[in-house]
């Protein structure tokens, strides 16, 4: 019986330390659970972080993008508005033009044409009284009959050639818009730059 008892004990013995080893074991097993937890959580809470700091940074870059962009159309809207006042000043200086400029360009559109034989001229109602007929004799190349009509080009500067039912336009607000392209440039050079 003695046997039995001490056969009994060390079963019971072995038991509890198997018991005792599971038991450590699932306290192990737990408490690499919950490391394993805190750490998973510290990094979602690293990763949470980063997204939101990455998501500030973002928008801080579109809205100082969207900013500059804004403040570049601005800056451009005001170059466009000084360029197209400037264009309309040279118009408007244009339709003031004194006669020694008006006749001086006059005669280079005549001798444009001293090769064809008959021409007429219709002046623009604003620089009508700048030449006459005499003049436009005594300038023209004897071989050109340039005749001054009697019409004119309402609110014009400027003239029209007209030669074979063909128009050539020397109106100060036609040359002008045709040199847009290349006076631009360097109207913008010299207020911009």
């Amino acid at each position: 019986m003695a046997d039995l008892k001490l056969l009994t004990e060390r079963v019971v013995e072995k038991e509890k330390a198997a018991i005792r080893q599971r038991v450590e074991e699932a306290q192990k097993d737990a408490e690499d659970e919950i490391q394993a937890a805190r750490v998973k959580e510290e990094q979602d809470k690293i990763a949470r972080k980063q997204a939101i700091a990455e998501t500030a940074q973002n928008n801080y870059t579109i809205r100082k993008n969207t900013l500059e962009i804004q403040r570049r159309n601005n800056v451009l809207a005001a170059k466009q508005d000084i360029l197209s006042k400037v264009i309309k000043d040279v118009k408007e200086e244009m339709n003031h033009i004194s006669e020694a400029d008006y006749k001086l360009f006059l005669a280079g559109v005549l001798n444009q044409f001293k090769h064809e034989n008959k021409i007429t001229l219709v002046s623009g109602e604003k620089t009508v009284n700048l030449v006459d007929q005499a003049w436009i004799n005594e300038t023209t190349d004897p071989e050109l009959v340039a005749t001054l009509s009697n019409e004119t080009i309402s609110d014009e500067a400027g003239v029209l050639v007209q030669k074979d039912g063909i128009e050539y336009n020397f109106l100060f607000d036609a040359l002008i818009d045709d040199a847009k392209s290349e006076l631009i440039p360097i109207i913008t050079k010299e207020l911009f730059d």
